[in-house]
């Protein structure tokens, strides 16, 4: 499946936005990173919130259909936050499984669906970690339905290649890092995660996530 939108994805660069197909993917360029994303057409780029302090959104969408919404953020961190950076390249593992019980506190207690796992997509160290919280309900003897579920996943990128033969250390080569947060109601549509896809200037595209990750 990973090469099928691989494949997909490098014949949408060819097009510019105008002339993508209304039936292709959503094409999203960011010229400060250098980062070009894929995303499915069924989401809706919403609103960019408010800059926040150490975390700068630069992409966000939505998605609605019968079995549940979907909704994704597109984010960075870069040096003006030493701190948060530093946590993120020091163990981007532990900041992915962090990230992710925290996305998902406001809705009840959660708990990790997939342990922090470890990646790379174009020699970009990442990391993602999916977590989940059933939601409190009235009680209600008669009830047969089952609990509201809602799924979170916390995907991390390194925005530089370490270099194995410099002097610095990994944090002080990393000059930002980029998030992507996927929340979801319903488990089958986390396999979304697979059809967006990255792309670094003058690379070739890869899957945001491996497929094998989901499975």
């Amino acid at each position: 499946m990973s090469l099928l939108l691989l494949a997909f994805c490098a014949a949408a660069l060819a097009q510019t936005p105008a002339a993508s197909a209304p039936t292709g993917p959503r094409i999203f360029h960011d010229p400060s990173l250098g980062i070009t994303y894929f995303y499915p057409r069924r989401f809706t780029p919403e609103q960019i919130p408010a800059k926040q302090a150490c975390v700068h959104t630069t992409l966000s969408g939505s998605s609605a259909s019968p079995v549940g919404a979907s909704s994704f953020v597109l984010s960075n961190i870069g040096s003006a936050c030493p701190s948060l950076l530093n946590e993120a390249v020091t163990s981007l593992d532990a900041f992915t499984r962090k990230q992710a019980l925290s996305r998902l506190k406001e809705f009840g207690k959660p708990e990790i669906t997939r342990d922090p796992t470890h990646y790379s997509i174009d020699g970009h160290p990442a990391s993602i970690t999916i977590a989940s919280v059933k939601h409190p309900a009235p009680y209600d003897p008669n009830s047969i339905a089952p609990p509201k579920i809602t799924y979170a996943a916390k995907a991390c990128v390194l925005g530089e290649i370490p270099d194995k033969h410099s002097k610095e250390t990994l944090a002080q080569q990393t000059k930002h890092i980029f998030c992507f947060d996927f929340t979801t109601q319903h488990k089958d549509l986390l396999p979304l995660m697979l059809a967006f896809t990255v792309q670094f200037d003058g690379h070739d595209p890869e899957p945001l996530v491996p497929g094998g990750i989901l499975h």
